[in-house]
């Protein structure tokens, strides 16, 4: 797969639209090589607008080339409102270059901005990628543990 060099200040951050969902379809089905994305179809068209919106999209020269979904969300005991980082998906062939820094900064930013204390993003403990790049951006890796049974 070919990098496509970029310049940093040539990407547009912005606030994700309804008619963007097809585009972050299709930067996540070349993340994962399947339909996948349809499995989370329902978190692509729950949360976006409102009074915080949290998703947006990395567009270069009209093209999107990475996105984020994120919401607000209510937990623990006492009840506190963070903002939870749900997707975030960059096209292979602009990975590396700042894209996903600038749109988890987009999210960080606009829940600082209406009084949000705490981000959190929920990863695949051997995703490498992911991982470093929120340890990068100083997040810290939390007391909770998850735990699921299938069925």
């Amino acid at each position: 797969m070919l990098t496509k060099q970029i310049t940093r200040d040539k990407i547009v951050i912005r606030l994700m639209e309804p008619e963007d969902i097809s585009a972050c379809l299709e930067v996540d089905r070349k993340i994962t090589g399947e339909g996948r994305a349809v499995t989370y179809d329902y978190v692509m068209t729950a949360e976006l607008g409102g009074e915080l919106a949290l998703s947006f999209i990395a567009d270069f020269g009209g093209q999107v080339i990475g996105f984020i979904m994120a919401r607000r969300i209510y937990v623990g005991d006492p009840v506190a409102e963070i903002g939870l980082i749900q997707i975030l998906g960059v096209d292979p062939a602009y990975q590396g270059q700042g894209v996903g820094v600038k749109l988890v900064n987009s999210v960080i930013d606009r829940c600082q901005a209406h009084g949000l204390k705490t981000v959190r993003v929920l990863l695949n403990e051997r995703d490498s990628k992911l991982r470093g790049l929120f340890q990068h951006l100083e997040f810290q890796h939390d007391q909770l543990i998850d735990y699921t049974k299938m069925l």
